[in-house]
């Protein structure tokens, strides 16, 4: 009863709330460049969910827990800590599109992205963007993407920073993080390291064990230098290094059987020029990324499954302003070079050649647009006309439309083609339209917006034990699947500050209709119902937060069988923290956190308890 009048008053206080950024910027003369531009420019018609600096200190855990807490996107995790994939709006997980900098990042192996992999507060901002209209990074963009990205900050007069967080919780887990900035005229560097460990042997209620195998540890270091050759010009570069290795936790009635590890190295290197005037813009960008891994059967042995892929991007930008039309249009052209193996898989070339055009305009400053269109040249398939477009009506009453309409494409994986005995060389890409409606309100304290989607998607590769007759009782993957995506997503922000008091709420509610259009059947692990809120109070020099989750039923097999269901859960976070010294030089902080503060027994994925009630404790020093 408790859990449910809670959740009810805090449904209910933020239902009506939403929000503006939560970053304070310093009113000094400084410029701000983020490396992606284009998220925001080229966004029309579409949602966007920025998460800055005081929403990543408070999901420090992962890059998982941060996203599950304050993004509409449902999450599958093997345990705490363990591999995570994501479904946005329904969609598989290689139809989120993770974006470094600019940049895809999804594997080329298996397209998705291990999203406790990444060190979260090392970034500035994370951005997420609802809908398939991102056709200009590529393939898997269909459900949404998921936006990384470092700024840099020029200022007038030198300055210095630093900033030190670290936090010890149960399970003998540790968060470390250190950032480095400094900031002049013409030069800015940002760099960035963490070091996360954590022996993850929490209690699984319901059971006499423990997660059994299930250590973790990774570090990070994230690089950002830019200089400014002229007032119009600048050089940058940008390069991220994570390495981490992690158990495996064991499955439920037996998880002390489990003795797997997996170890895996991720580089990614950006470099970019760009010379910008008043009608007239260049940019240039050259990126080299490598992804390994090793997989274990047995963690004391030292044989392994391997796997390892290289990517050479190239591209090129040019923008054109039209002052006359209050328009800008925009050709983007990229060449990508991929070289991927692994154990079983002899190494596999790819080229890809794509050309896009982006137009953006505002019509009698009452009506905006941007129209996309792309279309890429590969070496290992035909890849379909890709095309968006997006509108927004001028406010009115503080009330605006939005629409948006795309057909996007996910392409065949390594894995998908290649896998020895198992891959299909024939497979096409995956095509989606869709389309959403929404209605969005914004003043100074309340930002709320509602939207309805729709997912046609077709050749839907699935892997299937009787897709090939010849190979009966094999798993291989097929296009056979058309599915068929609808839904409603809502999601509101409130912030108010009245002399020394400051509050904030937010929340995300999705509704997900997601089903097999030749069996009409529901697609496995993709809930009807998924709301996260989450509300923060400031009284001077002390802050509390409190944030929840509420995860509907999901089916885990194809026949929607009752048997074979994964419950629905409620879990609640709590924590807050005192500022011992604010002042110019010095800003010291020490907070908690009480994550499932009810003791909610609750999973995501079969027979793979999430952890009990845990502990955090933090420090926060700027200097």
């Amino acid at each position: 009863m408790k859990k449910h009048v809670l959740f009810t008053i805090f449904f209910i206080v933020t239902y009506t709330a939403v929000s503006q950024s939560d970053s304070i910027r310093n009113t000094l003369k400084e410029v701000v460049v983020l490396a992606d531009k284009r998220v925001q420019k080229y966004s029309t018609g579409y949602k966007i969910r920025s998460l800055n600096d005081s929403i990543l200190l408070k999901n420090t855990e992962s890059f998982t827990t941060l996203l599950r807490f304050n993004s509409p996107i449902y999450f599958k995790e093997s345990g705490s800590g363990g591999a995570s994939t994501a479904s946005f709006r329904g969609t598989s997980a290689s139809n989120t599109a993770v974006i470094w900098n600019g940049i895809n990042i999804n594997s080329i192996n298996n397209g998705q992205t291990g999203f406790n992999s990444f060190a979260v507060s090392l970034f500035d901002e994370i951005a997420i963007r609802s809908g398939g209209g991102s056709i200009e990074y590529g393939s898997g963009a269909i459900g949404g993407t998921i936006h990384l990205s470092d700024e840099l900050i020029y200022r007038s007069k030198k300055t210095i920073q630093n900033q030190f967080v670290a936090s010890v919780g149960s399970f003998s887990t540790s968060n470390n993080l250190y950032k480095f900035r400094l900031y002049s005229k013409n030069i800015s560097l940002k760099i960035g390291l963490s070091y996360n460990t954590s022996e993850n042997d929490y209690k699984l209620l319901g059971s006499s064990y423990r997660n059994f195998n299930g250590a973790y540890h990774n570090s990070s270091i994230n690089i950002g230098l830019g200089y400014k050759i002229t007032p119009f010009s600048q050089l940058k570069l940008y390069s991220t290094n994570d390495i981490g290795e992690r158990l495996f936790s064991g499955e439920l009635p037996n998880p002390t059987a489990a003795n797997d590890k997996y170890k895996d190295l991720n580089q990614r290197n950006l470099l970019v020029y760009t010379h910008e005037r008043e009608k007239l813009s260049h940019e240039v960008k050259f990126s080299f990324l490598t992804q390994q891994y090793q997989y274990f059967d047995d963690k004391d042995s030292k044989k392994f499954n391997f796997g390892k892929t290289k990517r050479y991007i190239s591209n090129y930008s040019l923008t054109y302003k039209i002052p006359r039309l209050h328009a800008t249009i925009t050709s983007y052209s990229e060449y990508e070079l991929i070289y991927g193996k692994t154990d079983v898989i002899s190494e596999k070339n790819r080229r890809q050649f794509s050309q896009s055009v982006l137009y953006k305009q505002q019509l009698n400053n009452a009506l905006f647009f941007d129209a996309k269109i792309r279309k890429d040249f590969n070496t290992d398939y035909s890849v379909p006309l890709s095309f968006a477009l997006g509108i927004k009506t001028k406010k009115m009453n503080n009330f605006f439309l939005r629409a948006n309409g795309s057909k996007n494409y996910s392409v065949p994986t390594y894995n998908d083609l290649y896998w020895p005995g198992q891959g299909n060389i024939n497979l096409i890409p995956e095509t989606a339209l869709q389309g959403e409606f929404g209605i969005a309100f914004k003043n100074n304290n309340i930002k709320v917006d509602v939207a309805v989607f729709y997912i046609d998607a077709k050749n839907k590769i699935v892997w299937t034990p009787n897709g090939d007759p010849k190979r009966a009782g094999i798993w291989t993957p097929i296009n056979l699947r058309n599915t068929r995506n609808q839904g409603i997503e809502f999601t509101a922000d409130f912030i108010k500050k009245s002399g020394h008091h400051f509050i904030k709420a937010n929340i995300n509610y999705v509704y997900t209709e997601a089903k097999n259009k030749r069996t009409e059947k529901y697609l496995i692990f993709v809930p009807k119902h998924l709301l996260n809120s989450g509300l923060a109070y400031t009284y001077k020099k002390y802050s509390f937060f409190y944030q929840q989750l509420f995860t509907g039923k999901t089916f885990t097999t194809e026949s929607n069988s009752k048997d074979f269901i994964i419950p629905n859960f409620f879990v609640a976070n709590l924590g807050g923290d005192y500022k011992i010294i604010k002042n110019k030089a010095h800003q010291v902080s020490i907070g908690f956190k009480v994550n499932n503060i009810f003791n909610e027994k609750y999973l995501t994925q079969t027979r793979r308890p999430m952890p009990n009630r845990n502990f955090n404790l933090n420090i926060n020093y700027k200097f």
